[in-house]
Parts: structure tokens; sequence; C-alpha cells
């Protein structure tokens, strides 16, 4: 039976200029595009690659695919990725209710107004290898390892694009080709080894919070960083604030006004008051920064 694309209802001031700066940070990504208000995903949820078109309206979400002839299953998987991608995975409410109480929260809220929302990757997996990738280079040089990673494994599309690759794509990989393709020793390692840890990754946003981490704890390569932004940007857990992060740490700064910029102690100290929604806050942190 033929699944059918529903439209997603977006929640009201929603900021859909966060949303495609996020999914746009590449230009020449292969697995993404954004054009206008419209974010193209390739996808294969179920080992066929299908073009997600994700166009943002005033009010609603209209989603299309290429091809049009979707399984039930693929059709409820491109729709929960694109909700993911838009940011929806996250209600705002409560951070609103908190702002309510807390003139400090109302401050931070005010900013960029509710309709702000923190987009998430299409799949975990994409966000581990991103944060793999992005350690200790800057975003053009991480973007351009992540397109060799899914130009050496991703499936292909008619289009031209790829959707990115599996766990088993990059655990084939050959490290030494990788090595001369401009990655490190360590960050081939990395990849190869978060790639072949048997670890359900897709299954995380459904654990626990502490149950999530507990996953990736003891891999090689995921330190708590990336683990807090595995949590964050991927498995949309509402109480997550990534310390030690640089932009949290400026923005943060920003925002109270400090001569220097908070140690990650400090950050969390200054984070504390943001529970249960710090995710959401550091969204707004994120982006009342970068709007300066």
């Amino acid at each position: 039976m033929a699944g059918a694309l529903p439209d997603l209802d977006l929640p009201a001031g929603y900021r859909a200029d966060w949303v495609l700066a996020y999914h746009g940070r590449d230009p020449d990504g292969l697995s993404e595009r954004v054009a206008g208000n419209r974010i193209t995903k390739l996808l294969a949820p179920a080992g066929r690659a299908i073009r997600l078109e994700i166009e943002i309206g005033a009010d609603v979400a209209r989603l299309s695919a290429d091809p049009a002839d979707l399984s039930a299953g693929e059709a409820a998987a491109l729709a929960d990725a694109a909700a993911r991608m838009l940011g929806l995975a996250l209600d705002g409410a409560g951070f609103e209710a908190l702002a309510a109480e807390d003139g400090e929260v109302a401050r931070l809220l005010s900013r960029c107004g509710p309709g702000l929302r923190l987009p998430q990757t299409a799949s975990v997996f994409e966000a581990l290898c991103w944060a793999i990738v992005g350690q200790q280079v800057n975003l053009r040089f991480a973007g351009q390892l992540r397109r060799t990673l899914i130009e050496l494994a991703g499936l292909d599309h008619p289009s031209g694009m790829k959707a990115h690759p599996t766990p088993a794509g990059i655990a084939a990989l050959d490290p030494d080709l990788l090595g001369r393709l401009k990655f490190s020793r360590a960050k081939a390692a990395y990849l190869i080894t978060a790639a072949s840890a048997g670890v359900d990754y897709e299954s995380l946003p459904h654990l626990a919070p502490d149950a999530a981490e507990a996953a990736l704890t003891g891999i090689k390569g995921i330190g708590p960083w990336t683990r807090a932004y595995v949590l964050l940007r991927a498995c949309a857990m509402p109480d997550i604030a990534p310390l030690g992060d640089a932009g949290l740490a400026a923005a943060l700064q920003y925002f109270t006004g400090m001569e220097r910029r908070p140690t990650p102690v400090e950050q969390g100290e200054l984070m504390h008051r943001f529970a249960p929604w710090r995710s959401l806050a550091t969204a707004h942190l994120w982006a009342g920064w970068s709007a300066g």
C-alpha cells in the first residue's frame, strides 16, 4: 500500500531562517541542499535512495519525494526525518512556561522569539559522523571531509545527490585511503571504530538520556562533547548542554556580559537555571550570539 507524506504544522513565529542556515552550511553538499525556502535531502530509509523535498511556508511545511511511489514505511521514515530536520521533535511549550517564571529565561526567549527551534540531523549516525569529522578543524574543511565520506560510501540517486553512508558503508572503508584523502589517522580510525561498534544508533532517541549516553561511552573518539552533540543534534533530548563547546562559551559570555568566556564548570552553573530545557536554551543562546 502506498504511503502518503503529510504536511507538517509549524509553530507561530517559526524561525525558518535558522533552520535553513543550519542545513545549508555546506553549499556544495552531496546529501542536502538549500535553495530559498526549500530543503532537499537524500535519504535511504529502506535501502532505496529517495530525494525528499521540504518546502517551508508561513505555517506549514509541505513534503514531496522522488520517487513518489513510497511504501508506508518509507513515508513514515521520511516524515520523521523531515520533522527532525525542522526542529519539530522538541516542543517549545516547556521552555516558554519556564520563561513565564524566570526573568532571565524570558530575556533569552525574547531575543529570537518562541518560534525558534533546534534543527536536528536526519539520522543519529549522520550527527555522529559530523561530530567526528568536525573535531579540531574549521567548518569548511569538515564539510570537505564529509563530502568525501559521502562520495566514497553514499547511495546514489539519479539526481546526482547521494544518501549519507550507513555504518556498514563506513566500516568497510580503507583507513589508508581515507588518509590519502586528507583524513588524519585518528579521525579515520574514530569513524571506522564508531561505524563498527555494533551500536544501534537510530534507537538512541527512544532511550532515556543516561542510557543513550552510556551506549556512546567507551567508543574511541567519542568523548563528552561528542556525546552531548549527538544527544542534542540527533536525539532531541530536551535537557542537554554541550559544556566545553566554544560556541556555547561565547554565547554565554555575550548573554551574561562576562568579561571572559566561562569555563566548562561555569557553563554548567550558568546553564542550570534553564533546566529541564537546556537544549532549547542552547539553541537560543547560539542564535542570539550569532545574530549579535
